[in-house]
């Protein structure tokens, strides 16, 4: 059981079948990807490693009877965004040839208002929750309110661009002439 072997390089400071001993250092446990569900090809959403990571915290306090330190990765993580901005502002600088103050308008398209939404509000960018994986409206509101939502990522492209051309008409009006 991958609960028993983590536990076990824990408690042991990082040894497989070391004795158990009092942590002079944690051993550094990251989490990726919190989501607890994924949408797959069958009909219920699937648990995903947010669950393993649950499931890891109960064990080990079960164990130990304190909550065992670690870092989370991944969205709805604000290290996950800022990192995003990063390459985005990177990108920005490196087609531009000069420093970019402020990165224009960031749309996150995404499945999941538990992670994908809460991440993209969080971050202030817009978000666009799609009917295509994990969210389904027959659960009822997402707890996390997008920007907007749509049936699909084609409509959320499409949505985006629209309400980029209605906030910028006269620039995309001299794109569409030059091209």
């Amino acid at each position: 059981m991958e609960f028993r072997i983590i536990c076990d390089v824990i408690q042991s400071g990082g040894f497989i079948g070391g004795p158990y001993r009092p942590a002079q250092k944690h051993v550094e446990l990251i989490f990726c990807n919190p989501d607890l569900l994924w949408r797959s090809d069958f009909d219920r959403p699937r648990i995903g490693q947010g669950g393993f990571r649950l499931a890891f915290e109960a064990v080990y306090k079960g164990l130990t009877g304190t909550t065992y330190p670690y870092v989370q990765y991944g969205k709805p993580t604000s290290a996950t965004y800022e990192f995003a901005e990063q390459v985005l502002r990177d990108r920005l600088e490196e087609l531009q040839g000069v420093p970019v103050t402020q990165i224009p308008t960031v749309y996150m398209v995404g499945d999941n208002p538990e992670s994908d939404i809460a991440g993209a509000n969080g971050a202030g960018w817009n978000s666009v929750l799609v009917r295509t994986g994990v969210y389904d409206p027959v659960n009822g509101p997402p707890r996390h309110t997008p920007t907007h939502e749509v049936a699909d990522v084609e409509e959320a492209v499409w949505w985006a661009i629209e309400r980029e051309m209605g906030r910028h008409p006269i620039l995309f009006k001299a794109l569409i002439v030059n091209d």
